[in-house]
Formats: C-alpha cells, structure tokens, sequence
C-alpha cells in the first residue's frame, strides 16, 4: 500500500491536505464534526472560481445612427418584413441571406460539437455574413463596432436557450470576438425596456411591429403555397410574391411611429398617466389602422393575374413539426417545400409565427389558472385581484391576435383556413398529451396531426425536427400511438441535419406514394358522383375565367380534402344552375326540357 505524501513533498502551488486536530483513535462521530466545523470532509482547500457571465460592450443609445441591426433565420418573406419593420423605428436594420450549407460548415469549424441543427444554420449565416464584410474591404474592428446581431432568447427544453452564448462563442472563435449579440425574451411580454440609455428600445411599439410583420407574413406565405402547385406558367406565382413583398416591404418601413404628443391625448404627456396613456394609445392604433387590410386586398387582386389550373389532383401535405425547421425553406429543411411540389403535391404551411404567439398565450393561459388560490404570500384580495386581472389581459391578448389574424384573412378573400384555437388542440392531445410537459413543439405537433385528420385538411402530414431534438423524439414516439388510434393517418416524421438528404428525400417519396393514391381515388369519386365527363367541366370553367382565381372562395365539402375534387363537385352544381344557351329564332321562348338525370337527382 503506497504510503501518504508528506506535506513538504507536495508540488509547489498545490494545497496542502487539511489534517484534523484530533487524534485518529477519536470516536467517528468527533473527527466527522471537527470536519464538518472546517468544511473540509478531509479535501484538499481549493481556492473557489465562480463563473460569471462575460460582460459584453453595450449597444447604446447613441450608436443607433452608425449601428446596424442583423436578423434572420426565418422564411424570406418574414424576414423581409421584420427587417423593414425594425427600420420603420429609427434603426438601420439588414435581413441575413438565407441559409446555407457553407454557413453550417462554419458552425461545425468554428462553433461547439453536437449542436442542433437550427443552431448550426443560423450560427453559421451570421459567422458567414461577417466574414463576407470583412472580403468586400470592411476592417474586423469596424464591423464589430457598427453591427449588432438581434435574436429571440428562450428558457425551454431543448437548445434554444443557448443560442446567445453559441453565437458569441462561434464568432470569437473565427476572429470577431466582442461583436454584440443582443436578444429579447420569447415569451416574456410586449414591454421590455432595459433604461433610456439602451440601444434598442424593446417597448410596446417594437413588438406590435413585430407583429404586424408576423401576421402579414404569415397569411402571405400560406397563400403563396396554397396556389403555386397550380400555376399553369412556372414561376409566375414567385414573380408576383417578389412585386407585393416589395410593396409590403415599402409601407412597412415608411410607417410612421405612435407619438403620444401628436395624439389626442397630447394632454396627458409629462403627467403621471403618461406611460399608461401612450401603452393604451399604441393599442388603439394597432388595432384601428386599416393600412395593412388595404394592402393585403391589392395583394389578392395581383394574385388574380396568376393563371392556375385547379383540375390538377394533388395531394396536401401539411407541415408541421419543430418550429424553425417548419418555417425556413431551403438547405435547412433538405429543400422540402420544393422537393414536395416537384413530387407533385400541394404545401399547406400554418401561419407559423401567429400560430406560436397564440400557444404561448394559451400557455400562460392554463399555468395562471393552475395557480389560482396559491397566496405566495400575498393577502387573498391582493393574490384574486393578480389573478382576474391577469386573465383578463391574456384573454384580451387573444382575442386582438385572433382578431387581426382574421382580418388579414378576410382581405386576402377567405379563402384560407382560420387560425387554428388552442383550446380545441389542447382537448385533441389531452388523451396522449399533458399540455404542462412544454417540451418544444411535442404538444403542437401531435394536437395538429389529429385535428387536420378529423377536419380533413391535408392527406399527408409531414412533421420537420433537428437532428437529436427531444422534443421531437418525445413527440414521435407519441406519434405512434396516435397513428394507430387513426386509422388512414399518413404521418411522416423527418430529421433534418446538415447530410442525410438522400435518404430523407426518398423516405417523403414512398410516404408520398400513399398520398398520391388517397388523392386520385378521392377525385374519381368526386367526378363520378357528379356524372359529367371531365372535358364538359373543362368547357364550362373556361367560359368563366373568376373560378380560375387564386382569390374565388372555393367551398368545401364534408369528407373532401383535396382541391381538384372539391373543385369538380362545385362546378357540377354551378352546371346544375347554369341556363342553357338555345340558338335561333326562338331562343328567347324556348324552355329547358328535363333529362333523366336531373330527375334521378331529384
């Protein structure tokens, strides 16, 4: 047995062992206690480092004029608007390009191992970008002095949390260290303010601008997917999303901001009321502004001119999954909302932001409820009062963000669905699903999988997930439960990582075979139960251009998912009512004899 060191033979620079005072014959009891008195338990005495969060350089309020805000990581049509959203406040703002494979090898080089893949993305655009600044002649030192970098921060299961110090580590890593990440808290309300002196003013108006831009991205996206499988000239339908994003774009950023002194309650300023006055003016104006309304009108109008085809039979595949790999379109998703068009099939994405700011409500929502009659040391009036009050403003929240979602919707010519209530998902996943377990996605994915089966939105749902998501592993292993509750559910789930897009690709073929199948038995049906040949419907259509329209309010059928069947079945009845048209002398007399199969309907 090898002997204990004499403290004189320590190393230099290493504690010495701390040796009790008592003698080693003392009861256990005694020696324990006179360690305990130490703190020691017989360890060697370290000297304790803590860790503190590195101080970075603030971004002031002063450095807005020669500061620019970088954002991204989105679809381009959302972050075209944000960025044109943060300009309209005072800031030079710069949307990032759209991700790519060269900025995920970036990450790889510069940032930590075993990152997910949102992570890799975005962390590797923004090393990308700085470094392109640096090629075209701008020097290390002028780019971290005159650029910021603006994300959302979270506190959840999975990595997100993270992303700030991932961020910063990447960038120092590949020579910008110092260069300022800056975030504002997810879920934390729609005032943030850090001080007058900050750089970036996270007040009321900063976040009903985000807003704004959300829901009109939202509602512009899900349209652009709704028609374009149905173009009859490819590329037509992205030509005319280019022209009215570039006029969403210019009125946005020419917005002029809430000022409580050009207001009707100008009396009201340098009083006590003030902050309270311009809170409720602000929300006023948000809500009272048709600006947006109008716009989104003449951006169904341009919508018109696109020629579609609404005879073609696809498939709907609805994507769902985790909310950023739903959400960003090209290598960060294997290219799936085009790989799913080129296999022939129709793309129904949610309103993805609005869809996320309603479930955080709803989240709120059910955790004040649960800690109605907890004091936490408050008096029973005071802890009621809280609680009422709280409720109230979550509701009121709600109902504002349905609200503008609706009329978004509603200018756009109703042709799309509604946003989705969360109280109806949370009773759809309640048998598989605890709403309180808030792992990422987990609730969503599974509470919309049931609802666009049972509502017949889509033949298909194709959920989206990073590479060693949990929340998307918790989810699919539910998934599968779920699916065998369902019988006739097509449910694909699919990993995203920087490789592996093969394999994912020929897995969403196979899957899409099924789908492809669903859809041509439902059209034929459709058309046999009309009992007209697809040629005389062909006819009739192309004497009436407006049922060509992206905008003409197609209805729905009980049971229909597809678009060329619900298509079929509302032609044969617009034929049904149609006049027959009787050449020659006597045309104006001459009545319309019944067929046999007018009586069979009958």
């Amino acid at each position: 047995m090898t002997p204990h060191p004499h403290p004189s033979d320590a190393e230099p620079g290493t504690a010495e062992p701390c040796r009790s005072t008592l003698d080693a014959s003392a009861p256990l009891v005694e020696i324990l206690a006179d360690q305990e008195a130490r703190g020691t338990h017989g360890l060697p005495i370290l000297s304790a480092h803590h860790f503190h969060r590195p101080e970075e350089r603030p971004f002031l309020k002063g450095q807005r004029d020669r500061t620019t805000v970088l954002l991204g990581g989105l679809s381009p049509r959302h972050d075209r608007l944000v960025e044109a959203a943060v300009q309209s406040l005072g800031y030079e703002c710069k949307a990032l390009p759209n991700v790519s494979i060269a900025g995920y090898e970036l990450a790889k080089e510069f940032g930590n191992k075993g990152l997910c893949n949102p992570m890799y993305f975005t962390v590797g655009n923004l090393v990308r970008y700085v470094q392109d600044l640096e090629a075209s002649g701008m020097s290390r030192e002028e780019i971290i002095d005159t650029h910021v970098f603006l994300t959302a921060g979270s506190c959840g299961t999975c990595r997100f949390g993270m992303y700030e110090a991932e961020y910063r580590l990447a960038l120092a890593n590949a020579g910008f260290d110092g260069f300022r990440v800056l975030t504002f808290g997810a879920d934390e309300g729609i005032d943030q303010r850090t001080g007058e002196e900050a750089g970036l003013d996270l007040g009321v108006d900063f976040f009903l601008a985000l807003i704004a831009a959300f829901n009109v991205a939202d509602v512009l996206n899900q349209y652009h997917y709704g028609i374009r499988a149905y173009e009859v000239e490819p590329g037509s339908v992205d030509a005319v999303t280019g022209e009215v994003l570039g006029r969403l774009h210019d009125l946005f950023r020419s917005r002029a901001r809430f000022s409580l002194e050009n207001s009707p309650a100008r009396f009201l300023a340098g009083t006590r009321l003030e902050g309270k006055a311009a809170y409720l003016g602000q929300m006023l104006r948000f809500m009272s502004r048709t600006d947006l309304v109008d716009a989104m009108a003449e951006v169904r109008h341009a919508y018109d001119r696109v020629q579609l085809d609404p005879f073609r039979v696809k498939p709907i595949v609805r994507l769902t999954g985790e909310f950023w790999a739903q959400t960003t379109e090209g290598a960060g998703n294997f290219h799936m909302h085009r790989l799913l068009e080129r296999e022939g099939a129709e793309v129904f994405v949610d309103r993805t932001l609005f869809t996320r700011i309603a479930y955080m409500l709803f989240h709120h929502q059910r955790l004040t409820r649960d800690r109605k009659g907890l004091l936490d040391g408050k008096g029973r009036l005071e802890h009621y009062t809280w609680y009422y009050r709280k409720r109230t403003m979550l509701t009121l929240a709600e109902r504002i963000l349905k609200r503008e979602s609706d009329r978004l919707v509603e200018a756009m010519g109703n042709t799309l669905h509604p946003m989705t209530d969360h109280y109806e998902l949370e009773r759809l996943a309640r048998p598989f699903w605890n709403w309180r377990t808030s792992s990422g996605e987990s609730h969503l994915g599974i509470a919309e999988n049931i609802y666009c089966h049972q509502r017949h939105l889509c033949h298909m749902v194709l959920s989206l997930k990073p590479f060693t998501c949990m929340p998307g592993t918790q989810s699919d292993a539910v998934q599968a439960k779920v699916v065998e509750r369902f019988p006739g559910m097509i449910f694909l789930p699919i990993e995203t990582g920087g490789d592996g897009e093969l394999i994912a690709h020929r897995r969403v073929q196979v899957a899409l075979g099924e789908a492809h199948v669903k859809a041509r038995e439902e059209f034929a049906d459709a058309l046999t139960a009309t009992g007209r040949g697809l040629d005389e419907m062909r006819s009739f259509v192309d004497d009436r251009p407006e049922l060509r329209r992206a905008s003409y309010p197609l209805p729905r059928h009980d049971g229909v998912v597809g678009r060329a069947a619900n298509f079929v079945l509302h032609v044969s009845e617009l034929m049904r009512a149609r006049p027959v048209r009787v050449r020659g002398v006597a045309a104006s007399m001459a009545r319309r004899r019944p067929r046999a199969t007018d009586e069979v309907r009958a």
